[in-house]
C-alpha cells in the first residue's frame, strides 16, 4: 500500500510539473520595465549629429557609405541615408547585406552592440558576435505592411529589423527558433531586446505582437508629446 501511494504521488507530481510548465507564457528573466526606469536609464543620440553630420560615420567607428537623399511617397525617405555594412570596433560585426539608414540608427546600433551585445555575448559564450542577420532597413510602407496604418519608421531610414546573431565560430541564434527556448540561447536573445530598449524609442520583438515572431525591429522614432516615450516590448 506504502509503495503504491507513493508511485501515485510521483505520478501525480510529475503531472503538476507538465501542467505548470505547459500554463507558462512568460520567462523570469523578461520583465516589462518601468517608462521611468527606461527615461531615467535612455541613451540619447549624440546632440551633434545633423544632417550634414554624422560623427559615427566620420570617425570610422562603422563601415558605411554615403547615398543620395531619398525622396518617397506619403512621407517617405531621409535627407542623409547610409549604406552601412559592418559596425568596428574591437569586436566588428559584419552585416549579412548593407542596411540603409539614417545617422540616429547607425549611431545608436554601433553604442548599443559595442556596449550591451558584445560584452553580453562573451559573458555568456565567451566570444562575441562576429554577424547578424538583417531582415529588413529602408523601406516606404506603412507599419506591418498594412494598408491604412501610419508610415513605418522603416520609411524613414529610421528602423532596422535583425533575425539571427552568430558567433565568432560560427554558431547561430536565431529569433525565430531561439526566443521561447529556456537555455542560454533564449536567455541571450531576450537580454539583448530588453538591453536595446535603452538605446531605442521602439523596441518589438517575440513577446511584442504576432508581428514579430522571427525578429527584432528597432528604431528611434518620436512618441508621446515631448517625443521621448519609449515602447519596449
Amino acid at each position: 500500500m506504502f509503495m503504491r501511494n507513493s508511485m501515485i504521488n510521483l505520478l501525480l507530481s510529475c503531472l503538476l510539473s507538465l501542467f505548470l510548465l505547459a500554463g507558462c507564457s512568460g520567462f523570469s528573466d523578461f520583465e516589462d520595465l518601468e517608462q521611468s526606469d527606461l527615461q531615467r536609464n535612455a541613451i540619447w543620440p549624440d546632440p551633434a549629429i545633423s544632417s550634414a553630420n554624422c560623427p559615427v560615420v566620420e570617425q570610422q567607428l562603422v563601415e558605411a557609405r554615403a547615398l543620395p537623399s531619398i525622396v518617397g511617397k506619403g512621407g517617405c525617405g531621409s535627407k542623409a541615408p547610409f549604406a552601412v555594412s559592418m559596425l568596428k570596433g574591437q569586436h566588428a560585426i559584419d552585416f549579412s547585406r548593407e542596411a540603409t539608414l539614417n545617422c540616429v540608427m547607425t549611431s545608436q546600433l554601433h553604442r548599443f552592440f559595442s556596449e550591451t551585445v558584445q560584452p553580453l555575448a562573451i559573458k555568456t559564450y565567451g566570444q562575441p558576435v562576429a554577424s547578424i542577420q538583417v531582415a529588413a532597413s529602408y523601406s516606404c510602407r506603412p507599419r506591418n505592411s498594412r494598408t491604412g496604418a501610419k508610415l513605418s519608421e522603416h520609411g524613414r531610414a529610421n528602423a532596422i529589423d535583425i533575425s539571427a546573431f552568430t558567433l565568432a565560430d560560427g554558431r547561430t541564434m536565431t529569433v525565430e527558433e531561439d526566443w521561447r527556448k529556456r537555455n542560454k540561447d533564449g536567455r541571450f536573445l531576450r537580454a539583448v531586446n530588453l538591453g536595446a530598449c535603452r538605446y531605442f524609442t521602439t523596441v518589438i520583438g517575440p513577446a511584442g505582437d504576432k508581428y514579430h515572431q522571427n525578429h527584432f525591429h528597432f528604431d528611434h522614432g518620436s512618441h508621446g508629446k515631448k517625443g521621448t516615450w519609449r515602447l519596449c516590448q
